[in-house]
């Protein structure tokens, strides 16, 4: 009895697990699994008492009891079979309702049996084994229904088998659970049924409830038996336009996509069990080591028929409960967008020949008028040249073709900004090569050796050129330039400071926008674009009057230790 009292208190523990999945997860197949768990339920508590009762009138009224629960559970477990699998569900989740009538009618009769005798004929208390058991001969009524429940329950059996053969081994886990619970109870029914030796007055399914309640309380725990569904792969993962891997620990295939196989133009058959080298062949070379680091994603490129595709391969761990199981390999079609990415380097090549042109021939204009002007200053009369307003005005002159020529080699700098992709850059070395030019002109640095890089535009020379050149021509007395760094949170801050006159406060901002300074406002403007390609910011923070301090904020994950 007391067995009999667990296996009902397993079952109720399972439906409230399956009452979380249904609202927590919207899992349409939880509502049927806790139908049947409440139907097991009812089952095997009623049938505790039948079977612990002496008085053949109460062990009678406890069996109609448990009769509710073995009229509901063949179609609970029909429907749930059908939704999980994925079979018709769309087609009996409309009719659901009409799968309960029969049910319900049996109910109806063995609850009114006492008046027509058609659902138990006779029933009788047998004490030959020592342990008083109710016997119930079974009438008409109770054979259509059992016909009816048996087909219900073969019929989710084949769901569910059908399933598991078509699911490769990472997902037939879950099958399997299903399917064992489901055929355990069956067979002891029919031995019950059949009056097969001790059986034929103990029904051995509530206590083989026990067993299954054990089986999907390990499922539910071990493999997420409420959590993933099935047939969530054949809709989903077979339906996906990106090819789909599964390895094992050993790097075999052991599950692939219908995407994956027309990329590599072979069959399930010929793939499970090889390795991503022989799925491909020569056309894709992935070297053990990159396989084996983790998270990784390279670009491969495949030739399909007469054109050739470009795609990104990424792996990743397969982790449950803190195990990694394997390995998924998802590969994405990016011919579109390297198309688009090839001609967009095309159009900008293009552009960039046009642009350097049309530089040269302006700064061949500009060469030639200056030439002119020097010219004229050099035949005017020397009571002209004597002259404040020609003075002015072929000094204003000079000083416009000077900001033509800086303006002219500034659009050559910016033309290059994100034209190479960004590259590791050792921070020390970077300062030390941009400081060169100014060893001769009285400046002293100090640039620290932290061994710390960080992923730049390779123009990132010319932001440190520009920053030492601003603090020479606009701190006035400067004499000393330092370059330092220091974490902060996830992040890292490089400052570049002087001991020059500083900047006042509200110039602070304005200082790194375009045509802002005392010259052609265009350097820390510069510096600013090449930092933001890699996401790095710039601010100056100095106290006027003690020097300039400009910090570089660098994200996290754009520095790192030198690892050479």
């Amino acid at each position: 009895m007391g067995a009999l009292i667990f296996s009902g208190l397993i079952s109720t523990l399972l439906a409230i697990k399956a009452h979380r999945a249904l609202n927590y997860r919207r899992l349409y197949f939880s509502r049927y699994f806790i139908f049947i768990m409440l139907s097991m339920s009812l089952w095997s508590v009623n049938y505790a008492f039948e079977v612990g009762l002496t008085d053949i009138e109460l062990k009678y009224f406890f069996a109609r009891l448990e009769y509710i629960g073995i009229a509901f559970a063949p179609v609970a477990w029909f429907l749930f079979a059908a939704e999980y699998s994925g079979v018709y569900n769309q087609f009996l989740r409309k009719y659901e309702k009409a799968f309960l009538i029969l049910p319900l009618l049996a109910i109806f009769s063995m609850l009114t049996n006492s008046f027509h005798k058609m659902h138990f004929i006779s029933y009788y208390l047998d004490n030959s084994g020592g342990l008083p058991l109710l016997v119930l001969i079974h009438g008409p009524f109770f054979w259509a229904f059992y016909i009816y429940s048996f087909i219900l329950i073969i019929f989710g059996i084949f769901f569910i088998f059908k399933q598991f053969v078509n699911l490769t081994a990472p997902y037939r886990a879950q099958t399997a659970i299903a399917l064992t619970a489901a055929c355990i109870p069956v067979l002891g029914n029919i031995l019950h049924i059949a009056n097969v030796g001790p059986f034929a007055f103990l029904d051995p399914t509530p206590f083989i409830f026990i067993v299954t309640g054990l089986i999907l309380f390990w499922g539910v725990m071990q493999h997420e038996f409420l959590n993933i569904i099935p047939i969530a792969r054949e809709n989903v993962i077979e339906s996906m336009s990106d090819g789909y891997i599964v390895l094992d620990l050993k790097d075999s295939i052991v599950d692939i996509n219908k995407a994956a196989l027309e990329l590599a133009g072979k069959t399930k058959n010929e793939v499970i069990g090889r390795t991503l080298n022989q799925l491909f062949g020569n056309d894709v070379e992935i070297s053990q080591s990159e396989i084996n680091e983790g998270i990784f994603s390279k670009e491969i490129s495949l030739k399909i028929d007469l054109e050739t595709k470009f795609f990104t391969l990424s792996v990743s761990p397969l982790v449950t409960k803190d195990n990694t199981e394997g390995k998924l390999v998802m590969i994405r079609d990016i011919t579109e967008t390297y198309q688009y990415q090839e001609a967009l380097r095309q159009a900008n090549k293009k552009i960039n020949l046009m642009s350097n042109i049309t530089r040269h021939d302006i700064l061949n204009q500009v060469n030639v008028l200056s030439g002119y002007t020097e010219l004229i200053s050099e035949t005017l009369h020397e009571d002209a040249k004597n002259d404040p307003r020609i003075e002015k005005y072929l000094r204003n002159l000079n000083k416009s073709i000077e900001t033509i020529h800086s303006q002219i080699i500034f659009t050559k700098d910016y033309q290059e900004l994100g034209i190479v992709s960004p590259t590791w850059q050792s921070i020390s070395n970077v300062a030390k090569e941009s400081a060169i030019p100014f060893s001769s002109q009285g400046i002293k640095f100090s640039i620290e050796d932290s061994g710390l890089e960080v992923y730049a535009d390779p123009l990132l020379k010319k932001a440190f050129y520009n920053l030492f050149d601003n603090a020479r021509a606009h701190g006035e007395h400067v004499t000393e330039i330092c370059v330092g760094s220091r974490r902060a949170a996830d992040g890292l801050v490089i400052e570049v400071k002087d001991n020059g006159i500083g900047i006042p406060p509200a110039m602070k901002e304005l200082i790194f926008e375009k045509s802002v300074g005392k010259n052609t406002g265009l350097g820390l403007f510069l510096v600013k674009g090449i930092l933001s390609i890699t996401g790095m910011e710039i601010k100056e923070t100095g106290i006027e009057g003690t020097g300039a301090i400009f910090e570089i904020t660098v994200p996290p994950g754009n520095w790192r230790e030198n690892v050479s």
